[in-house]
């Protein structure tokens, strides 16, 4: 890339993206002496090992010690990024692909399997399940939350569904925000760019007693443009949201949490967007801790959504969830139970030859699992066997187990294997789709589709080399059955096309993440995926697209990320994301750099220029089968942030 001064752009592009070099050296020839100059925000080599994660146990565990591929996004880490919105932030995280076909939507998945209505990896914010039971996937767009309010994001790669459920095939997402106990006082944040029109959202987090603290917040932002054959494709759209959290601490023992939120795009400032969306939450978690290796908790939700889905589908769907888990520890068990219930019910509506039959439809999901932790050698060797069976109106019962196995000969190493079941039932969109032309049933659903199954072998080490440099490498290799297909007529191979379950695959890949901190005020994080996924078809298979809608994926995938913290309240950070090119459509790989410069003058105040896809004017990220292949912008932002 050359630096030519001739417009604003083109030097906010060299100075972003070639400030690293120069802001790095500098501060790289600072001596600690000089550490203490301010106090530093991003965790230390050492604080990350000690950090404690919920996702791959389904309850508190070092990260470092516990037995599963699992990374860990912070709220620092969003702030330093600059993070927009929720994808935005899954770009940081090991193993992940994320891929923005257009301003609207994203593909997400781990370990293969990326489409835009990805269906393998299962989503939970604060306990509640973002996934929706209309195709078993998220919708990105409508997802959001203060980013400020964020207290870490962990990602699990490798199956779930043994404590977290069906759908969490290829993994786990939980969302976690913080409690409102650590977002007192105001915060406002104002951001504008090239590309994205603007964003604004403001907090305010009180007491309400001794023991009781709570926030509420508002937050309005207009997406991002991109572009098609060089001109605007999506017209700038909008959303609105607003929503509360209230922690209460009754006694030492005892908490309460209540939240809700609501959102709409519908009579906003740009009201035209080509998919209407609503919705809103309301749900609580009640948790006691009965002595000193024993819990309970219990959690509630309701979620209301409205959408259309780009013209041929609307959807009003209305949740209830709610969950009970115990746990008790004796001896050398620490032992937990549970049970998590969903019912949802839907009125799916189409003016067009393209249907949901029938139009309303309630289901459930009731499970019950268990899992026992045992400690074979105290701080050296843990077991865990656990299993959760589950009824869902889709399929009937489903069982999926897992086996884990951990070692931890010091303190600076952990090996781990993991061997796991996990099943994706068929969802709404499987049995129902209609289509017709005229007279004539082009595509029918299949009522007697099975569930897709895979069977995961993992083995993982992480390694503090150094006091200055750590590892976590992690293998994998999966055996999917029963694949969705699409299968022409039996007898005349042509119409009516349905789904099948012919199509089988198997994958291996490797993860690595590399942690390095050569000075206190230098921290450096890389990530990388390496996937083989190969589609087969079972004999006699009528499939005639190859597995062409169910997978887009990307062999490599890469972040390099870079935060160093300069002198003059000065903060210079930057990523470096890579992903290889894709087959099913075509698109070639791309390589970019995200950077932000911060100015952090005191506690209350926070300027930062943030620039994002500098490599290239426009490059496109990833194409679907029903989708332009439209491209990302080069853009930036200024963001103000007051705290009080």
């Amino acid at each position: 890339m050359s630096c030519r001064f001739g417009s604003v752009s083109n030097l906010l592009v060299c100075t972003l993206a070639l400030g690293s070099v120069f802001l790095s050296s500098a501060t790289a020839a600072e001596t600690e002496t000089v550490a203490g100059d301010r106090d530093l925000k991003h965790l230390s080599l050492e604080e990350l090992m000690s950090l404690e994660v919920s996702t791959v146990s389904r309850k508190t565990e070092s990260w470092w010690s516990a037995p599963g591929a699992i990374d860990v996004v912070t709220g620092e880490d969003l702030r330093r990024d600059g993070s927009m919105n929720l994808p935005d932030a899954l770009r940081l995280g090991t193993g992940l692909q994320v891929g923005q076909p257009n301003a609207r939507e994203w593909a997400i998945s781990a370990r293969g399997f990326t489409i835009l209505a990805a269906n393998k990896m299962s989503v939970q914010m604060d306990g509640r399940s973002l996934y929706t039971p209309f195709f078993s996937g998220v919708i990105w767009d409508v997802q959001d939350t203060m980013m400020e309010d964020i207290d870490r994001i962990e990602i699990l790669r490798g199956p779930g569904g043994a404590l977290w459920g069906t759908y969490a095939v290829n993994g786990f997402i939980q969302i976690l925000t913080k409690p409102a106990w650590d977002t007192q006082g105001w915060l406002a944040s104002a951001t504008t760019g090239t590309e994205n029109p603007g964003s604004v959202s403001f907090r305010y987090g009180g007491k309400l007693g001794a023991q009781t603290f709570f926030r509420t917040y508002a937050k309005y932002s207009q997406y991002d443009w991109t572009y098609l054959k060089g001109a605007r494709s999506h017209p700038s759209s909008d959303m609105a949201q607003a929503g509360f959290r209230a922690d209460s601490r009754s006694d030492a023992d005892t908490t309460l949490t209540l939240q809700g939120d609501v959102y709409s795009n519908k009579g906003t400032p740009r009201d035209n967007s080509p998919t209407p969306s609503s919705g809103g939450n309301f749900g609580g978690q009640w948790r006691r801790a009965l002595d000193l290796k024993s819990d309970l908790q219990l959690s509630a939700y309701y979620d209301h959504t409205s959408r259309t889905y780009g013209g041929p589908f609307f959807e009003d769907r209305d949740t209830l969830s709610a969950s009970a888990k115990y746990r008790i520890g004796f001896g050398r068990h620490d032992v937990q139970v549970g049970t998590d219930t969903l019912v949802s019910w839907d009125n799916i509506s189409s003016p067009s030859a393209i249907s949901i039959q029938p139009p309303k439809r309630t289901y459930t999901t009731v499970g019950l699992f268990a899992q026992d932790t045992i400690s074979f050698v105290p701080n050296h060797w843990v077991g865990t066997v656990g299993m959760k069976v589950e009824h869902t109106s889709f399929s009937g019962y489903e069982y999926q187990p897992t086996l884990r196995l951990a070692w931890t000969p010091t303190r600076e190493t952990t090996i781990w294997a993991a061997l796991s079941h996990a099943v994706r039932p068929p969802v709404r969109i499987d049995e129902g789709l209609l289509v017709k032309v005229g007279d004539l049933v082009a595509f029918q659903g299949n009522e007697n589709l099975k569930s897709e199954t895979v069977l995961a072998a993992e083995l993982g080490i992480r390694k503090k080399i150094t006091e200055l440099l750590a590892v976590d490498l992690a293998g994998f290799a999966n055996r999917y059955d029963d694949l969705r297909s699409y299968d022409n007529a039996p007898t005349t191979n042509t119409f009516p096309w349905t789904f099948g379950n012919s199509l089988n695959a198997r994958s291996s890949g490797v993860e690595a993440t590399v942690l390095y901190q050569p000075l206190s005020r230098i921290f450096l994080k890389a990530g990388y995926r390496y996937l083989d996924l190969v589609l087969t078809k079972d004999p006699g298979s009528r499939d005639f697209q190859n597995g062409l809608f169910e997978a887009n994926d990307a062999r490599h995938v890469g972040t390099l990320t870079l935060r160093t913290d300069l002198r003059g309240h000065l903060e210079f950070d930057s990523t470096l994301r890579y992903a290889s090119g894709l087959s099913r459509p075509s698109l070639p790989g791309y390589a970019t750099i995200d950077a932000r410069l911060g100015w952090v003058p005191n506690e209350r105040w926070e300027i930062s220029l943030i620039g994002r896809n500098l490599t290239d004017p426009r490059h496109a990220e990833f194409v679907a089968t029903n989708t332009s292949n439209e491209e990302l912008a080069r853009s930036f932002m200024l963001k103000m942030t007051w705290r009080y």
